[in-house]
């Protein structure tokens, strides 16, 4: 089920192509179908990935890379967290619209719970006990208590209610919406929204960096990662990043945060005092969610195109040039001679007709 821990130069044949210098490949696991999340649990030093097409979680050991386990949850997991407290470990469970609580102990589902349609992301608030999970088409938020396993309240958002993320000092909660390109802003203690932010094209993840005081939410259809200042609650940069972001995840320190930018595979690594890309490095195919094994210094990215987790060693001391891919190699080079057929003449037309001219060849590929 698993590779090997390998040096990059055993990466076997097909994986991903890796040129980076800020990040070393060590290896990367098969895990079900479809990984979408990715969290890592310290104390059992082990990591749980959402596979949204097997229906389950796909349980790989840390020490050894190696797959150990896979948990059964609802239809279409797509994102969990832990309450070290309890040692529960829920899911959100998209299809079903449930949560799956599993004892982290026995790692084996122990209930699940009724939530407003498409469930999508899950934030623990460990201060206050409680357990926030967007809901899509619900268009809210789902407040659980993780001791009583019941769904105390629901939230009002939007529609495409998704990423969720919680400012624990202020006692404030954030929701972004996908659909409506905003952010929902609500008092944790009454579970009422009391603002609204206009963030932008398709956000889909957030997360509190309380290095920083800020938080950071991604905008897909944009391309971008936003940073908002907690205290005033507005946006105050927005950093480009490669294509479709989607997953989000920041270092140890918080002093640089990830993207898994699922649209042309990659991870982009943003800097938290100077709001720049300090560098991108390419993964699997589709990557979504992040962990980080801090024992370990590594990073781990589901690839949910590829079925895989690449984990990598994270060398970044500090801003890096991004590598740029390379040229291709007919750059630069005379034009090959070719052959096109004159659609409307019939006949064949040949590329010296045009030579010493300039002229624009289209390319259209329909599909």
């Amino acid at each position: 089920m698993a590779s090997a821990a390998a040096r990059p130069d055993e990466i076997p044949e097909g994986a991903a192509c890796f040129i980076t210098t800020t990040h070393r490949p060590i290896t990367e696991v098969t895990t079900g179908l479809n990984p979408e999340g990715a969290l890592v649990d310290e104390p059992s030093d082990r990591a749980y990935v959402t596979c949204s097409r097997s229906h389950e979680l796909t349980v790989i050991e840390l020490a050894t890379l190696s797959v150990v386990g896979h948990i059964p949850v609802g239809q279409e997991p797509t994102d969990t967290a832990i309450d070290n407290l309890t040692r529960r470990l829920f899911a959100c469970d998209l299809r079903s619209s449930s949560v799956t609580v599993i004892d982290l102990d026995s790692e084996q589902p122990e209930a699940s719970l009724d939530v407003p349609p498409y469930p999508s992301s899950l934030t623990i608030d460990e201060q206050r006990r409680l357990l926030y999970c967007g809901c899509a088409a619900g268009a809210s938020v789902a407040v659980i208590d993780v001791d009583e396993l019941r769904v105390l309240a629901t939230v009002p958002a939007e529609l495409g209610a998704g990423g969720t993320a919680v400012d624990e000092q202020r006692q404030i909660g954030y929701c972004a919406n996908f659909l409506t390109g905003s952010m929902t802003v609500f008092d944790c203690r009454t579970r009422q929204p009391v603002d609204r932010i206009e963030l932008g094209r398709a956000p889909c993840s957030a997360m509190v960096n309380e290095a920083n005081d800020s938080l950071y939410v991604v905008n897909s259809g944009a391309d971008a990662l936003l940073r908002i200042d907690l205290a005033t609650r507005r946006p105050v940069a927005e950093i480009p990043v490669g294509r479709g972001p989607v997953g989000i995840h920041s270092s140890a320190s918080g002093d640089r945060i990830y993207t898994g930018n699922r649209g042309e595979g990659t991870v982009s690594v943003v800097g938290a005092a100077d709001d720049r890309e300090w560098a991108r490095f390419p993964v699997g195919e589709a990557p979504a969610g992040l962990a980080l094994d801090e024992r370990r210094n590594r990073l781990l990215v589901s690839n949910a195109g590829s079925g895989t987790v690449t984990v990598l060693e994270d060398l970044l001391t500090g801003p890096a040039q991004r590598l740029e891919d390379p040229p291709h190699p007919l750059v630069g080079r005379p034009l090959p001679p070719f052959e096109l057929l004159d659609l409307k003449t019939g006949r064949l037309r040949h590329s010296r007709e045009w030579s010493e001219r300039k002229y624009i060849l289209n390319f259209f590929a329909s599909w």
